[in-house]
């Protein structure tokens, strides 16, 4: 990202989630999106809302042009919310966004996060765009803490616990769309501090992408041109077998590794062969 301005790929994925509710059928309900954006996604997003199939226009496009990933992001979105149900429903009352960019599921998940206390763990400049946009309006959670961290300079743990995060109690953490901007080194580390601080029962959501060859490989190059021209550079690619074992490496339980292929006949009745990025669900 650029200093002093919040990630240019948050605004898109952000974007993406606000268009996924108009989708046929709805994959997930997300309607913060368009306040935690200014134009033109913003403006995008209002037209949408005044003329649905507007938005399926739109990520029609987006999908030609991504590899599948607009859309994706709206499943990505709907899985891991219901990640988070799981861990609620299993009385698990503190959620970890790493990375939390534009992500609002504190201001709309009510029904998992009513009884919960969200830590959003970004870098200070997105968490400043963020916190401006979202200026009176309430969060659905019992309580979002802030937590401002440069991942190459500060120690992950040192400051969730000096927010209050409780080592002793499980958590639901999720690690969205930032694995693929990291070196191999530093998910590792960030694997192994997880590990230490998450208590049983804790459930830990990684999504990443994948390497593979031809056309997967065709695509991710041109999409990493646009991402580089917005400031960031995707750094780490890899297959669900060789993502297994790192979790499992770090001492986590794997329980599933799924991705567009598996979501789209599940969610909308669609089939797909884009299975350009993944997320993977641990066990603590």
């Amino acid at each position: 990202m650029r200093p002093g301005e919040p990630s240019r790929t948050a605004q898109w994925v952000a974007f993406a989630r606000g268009l996924g509710h108009h989708e046929v059928p709805s994959i997930h309900e997300d309607r913060v999106a368009r306040a935690l954006l200014g134009p033109p996604w913003s403006t995008m997003l209002a037209a949408a809302d005044v003329a649905p199939p507007l938005a399926r226009v739109m990520v029609g496009a987006g999908d030609r042009l991504s590899g599948g990933r607009t859309r994706f992001m709206s499943y990505r979105t709907r899985v891991l919310d219901d990640v988070v149900r799981e861990g609620a429903a299993a009385g698990i009352r503190q959620v970890v966004l790493l990375g939390a960019g534009l992500d609002a599921r504190a201001w709309r998940l009510g029904d998992a996060l009513a009884d919960a206390v969200v830590f959003e763990v970004d870098h200070p400049d997105t968490q400043a765009f963020k916190r401006e946009r979202l200026a009176g309006l309430p969060s659905v959670a019992r309580e979002v803490r802030f937590v401002g961290v440069d991942f190459e300079k500060d120690a992950l743990d040192a400051k969730l616990l000096a927010a209050g995060f409780d080592a002793r109690l499980p958590a639901t953490v999720l690690w969205e769309g930032v694995v693929m901007y990291l070196p191999s080194e530093a998910i590792d580390a960030t694997l192994r501090i997880l590990r230490g601080l998450l208590a049983a029962g804790s459930l830990l959501a990684i999504s990443y992408s994948r390497s593979g060859s031809g056309r997967i490989e065709l695509l991710r190059r041109s999409v990493a041109v646009v991402v580089a021209a917005a400031g960031e550079q995707f750094r780490h690619h890899e297959e669900p077998p060789a993502m297994r074992a790192r979790v499992e490496r770090a001492g986590f339980r794997w329980r599933w590794d799924e991705g567009h292929p598996d979501w789209a006949p599940r969610l909308t009745g669609r089939r797909t062969t884009w299975d350009i990025q993944r997320v993977v669900l641990v066990g603590g």
